[in-house]
């Protein structure tokens, strides 16, 4: 990772006096010839925080004027690390800018400066702060069972001699920084990924990244390694979006039956989200009777969508699933397509309502023209800030996180930590095929 002990920190110290020999001396509004190199000076000093190969870069442009112009002092300087300038100075307030400051480097409190240089004083100092960023800085961020240590990092781009494909080693949970890249858009990727280890950041193991002439990206791949003999598998997938909403259906194998999460996302069929926010997650399967101690777990899912249809038509759902000790599936990638409203289960029957101040009772009949239909996902919505903290949107209380399979829904009880009857604004549900086609309905009355 990066540190200060990796980056060199240098200071230019610019005091004033050699420009008497450049013949400077009366436009800086010097004291008369015979004592212009006593005080008071003006000095300006540099700090340049940057990566080692940054520091070189430079000179540096200044701009010395006084500010009230009854002096006539407007002078322009260039200055490099081995330069040292002395420059007396008549009492006044002075304006100093500083300029040519690479792309890629940033002046902390600004560009220009005010300094008063007052009677019978010695020196008067200002300071400039500078810190450079490389161009891109890639970080490998690895965790799990028997983790990877290093990896190979290219990156491809530019046109003409601007073109790059460079390789650079990458030690896992390190930082690599990549210097001299021009403004463009480049691929950046990570190879030689050990065979029990996956790549699950956004992108997958290639990400396109625009790089601006101030540099400063920052690329993290995430990776997560599992013990291969312990590693689940899924072995079925299905889903189907429409109205907003997205659901699916999982079934997966593994060898310690501990299903404990799934990680879902629309993408655009090259492992890149199209979700604002990206890929979702949700755990919390342990003890629940469709997922803990089967052979084949069966997971019931679904989300409402902060994006439209338009966004997700013809793209993909990725999905993994890990299990308690970490150990997570391969990726799957599948085409996402519509709902069937057609061949997507109905309700012959459905209410929610409060069972007087104890608790809420959901019924909930299912029925399939297809005869597949598999189990529902359901969720309470409460006031904002019931059940986790406010944000301005309904707070929602899921019952069941892995689904249920069939329709039997248990009496949500009151009082005990998940907010008052009063609190409740209505109940949804998923109906799910085995097709991944599903029915979104919802209560908004819970008194009858």
């Amino acid at each position: 990772m990066l540190s200060q002990s990796s980056r060199r920190r240098t200071t230019w110290l610019f005091v004033g006096a050699l420009l008497t020999l450049l013949g400077c001396s009366a436009d800086f509004g010097m004291a008369p010839r015979q004592s212009r190199m006593r005080p008071p000076y003006l000095a300006v000093v540099v700090f340049v925080d940057a990566p080692p190969e940054m520091v070189s870069r430079g000179p540096y442009s200044f701009r010395i004027r006084e500010l009230s112009g009854t002096l006539g002092v407007d002078t322009s300087l260039r200055a490099s690390p081995k330069d040292t300038i002395i420059l007396p100075v008549q009492p006044a307030t002075y304006r100093v800018d500083i300029s040519d400051v690479p792309s890629t480097c940033g002046v902390r409190e600004g560009t220009s400066h005010s300094v008063t240089v007052p009677e019978k004083s010695n020196t008067s100092l200002t300071r400039f702060f500078i810190n450079c960023s490389p161009a891109l800085v890639v970080a490998a961020y690895t965790d799990g069972v028997f983790p990877d240590s290093d990896y190979i990092l290219t990156v491809q781009g530019g046109s003409g001699t601007d073109s790059v494909n460079r390789a650079f080693l990458v030690e896992a949970n390190d930082t690599t920084r990549v210097e001299s890249l021009k403004a463009g858009t480049y691929t950046i990727a990570l190879h030689h990924v050990a065979a029990n280890c996956m790549i699950t950041s956004d992108g997958g193991e290639q990400i396109s990244a625009k790089i601006t002439p101030a540099g400063g990206v920052f690329v993290a791949f995430r990776i997560v390694c599992s013990e291969v003999a312990r590693r689940p598998r899924i072995v079925q997938a299905a889903a189907s979006y429409g109205g907003g909403s997205l659901a699916y259906i999982i079934r997966a194998v593994d060898p310690d039956k501990d299903i404990e999460r799934t990680f879902v996302d629309v993408t655009d069929c090259n492992r890149k989200s199209v979700l604002p926010g990206g890929g979702l997650r949700r755990g919390g399967f342990s003890g629940y009777p469709n997922v803990t101690g089967k052979d084949t777990a069966v997971i019931v899912g679904a989300y409402d969508l902060t994006v439209s249809d338009d966004v997700i038509r013809n793209k993909c759902i990725a999905i993994w699933v890990a299990d308690e000790r970490g150990n997570t599936s391969e990726f799957s990638e599948l085409p996402l397509p519509p709902r069937d409203a057609a061949r997507s289960p109905t309700a012959p029957t459905f209410n929610a309502r409060l069972n007087g101040t104890r608790g809420i009772q959901a019924q909930v009949t299912a029925a399939d023209p297809n005869d597949d239909y598999v189990g529902l996902f359901a969720f309470y919505q409460l006031r904002d800030g019931i059940v986790s903290p406010g944000d301005g949107q309904p707070d929602r209380l899921v019952p069941a996180p892995a689904g249920i399979i069939g329709t039997t829904i248990q009496e949500l009880p009151l009082g005990i930590g998940f907010g008052e009857w009063s609190d409740y604004l209505s109940f949804v549900v998923y109906l799910v095929d085995r097709a991944g086609n599903f029915t979104r309905l919802e209560d908004h009355d819970l008194f009858r």
